[in-house]
Formats: structure tokens, C-alpha cells, sequence
């Protein structure tokens, strides 16, 4: 059995926070399963990192340094507050968000070839995408907090990691 791991929000996973380097990642979780690389040339130049063994995914973007710009987690074992995580059903979801305050949000409706049919729930103001198959949370993705602006909040790495 896996060990249980907190996600918080706007911060990140444990030793891996928002604005790490890729070096800094696999000194902890070692080299992925897979890397993916977008292969239009009309998206992002990010780089994605895949450790199947955690069902997680790092996301890297050359625009922020090559920094830790996103994780998506499809891993029950991840979770927020001890009660929000994969498997979850969508309405205990909608409760907990609320008892928890994350915020406002608001629900899109996406059908694709690869998904019969998905919701995605966003959390905004808290960096937060939650993914909706068959009333359930499928995937959690997380990002770092963004001020007025829009510029984003880089978590303190030290402070983070020693709590």
C-alpha cells in the first residue's frame, strides 16, 4: 500500500512545490516513466513528466525557467484536507470545497474522443481542476496561486518543505 500524501493547494506535494527545478523532482522521485513533449508547434514548448508507479504528472514550462508549473494527480492515495481525492463522488466533492473553502468555481461540460463525457470543475482562486468522469473525481490538477494581476505566487521552497 502507498502512503498517503497531502496536496496543498497553491504549493504543491510535500518536497515538491511549485517552482522547482526538473532536477529537483527526479532527485526525489527518481527519472519518469515518460516524458511528453507537445508535438503541434503551435503549443507551449512544456515539457510533462510521467511517474506511473504514483499515477502523477509534472508539468514544466520553459517560459517560467523550466520551473514546476503544474501536477496532476489520478492517484487515490493524493488527497486534500484527508477528504478530497481521486474516486471521490462528485456531490460529497461539491460539500467538502464548500466545508473546506476553496472557493468559487465554476463547471464545464467537455465530451471527447479519448472521454465519453468529463466535467471539469475550477477552483480559480485556489489553483485548482478537478476532472468529473461517470460522478466521480478522475484527476486532480493543481497550479500555483496567481495575485490580481495574474502574475503567479511562488511558494517560499524552504519554508514549504520544512513544515
Amino acid at each position: 500500500m502507498l502512503p498517503d500524501y497531502e496536496i496543498v493547494v497553491g504549493q504543491g506535494i510535500g518536497k515538491i512545490v511549485f517552482g522547482i527545478p526538473k532536477t529537483e523532482l527526479t532527485d526525489v522521485l527518481g527519472e519518469p516513466d515518460e516524458i511528453e513533449i507537445p508535438e503541434d508547434p503551435e503549443k507551449f514548448d512544456w515539457e510533462s513528466l510521467w511517474y506511473k508507479t504514483i499515477k502523477c504528472s509534472f508539468l514544466f514550462d520553459p517560459i517560467f525557467e523550466d520551473r514546476l508549473m503544474e501536477i496532476i494527480v489520478e492517484n487515490e492515495y493524493f488527497h486534500i484536507g484527508k477528504r478530497i481525492r481521486v474516486g471521490i463522488g462528485k456531490a460529497d466533492l461539491m460539500n467538502l470545497a464548500r466545508e473546506l473553502n476553496l472557493g468559487d468555481y465554476r463547471i464545464e461540460t467537455r465530451t471527447e474522443e479519448e472521454f465519453l463525457f468529463r466535467e471539469l470543475i475550477f477552483f480559480d482562486s485556489t489553483g485548482l481542476l478537478l476532472f468529473i468522469e461517470f460522478g466521480k473525481v478522475a484527476a486532480i490538477r493543481i497550479c500555483p496561486l496567481r495575485n490580481k494581476e495574474g502574475l503567479i505566487i511562488w511558494p517560499e521552497l524552504e519554508e514549504f518543505r520544512n513544515s
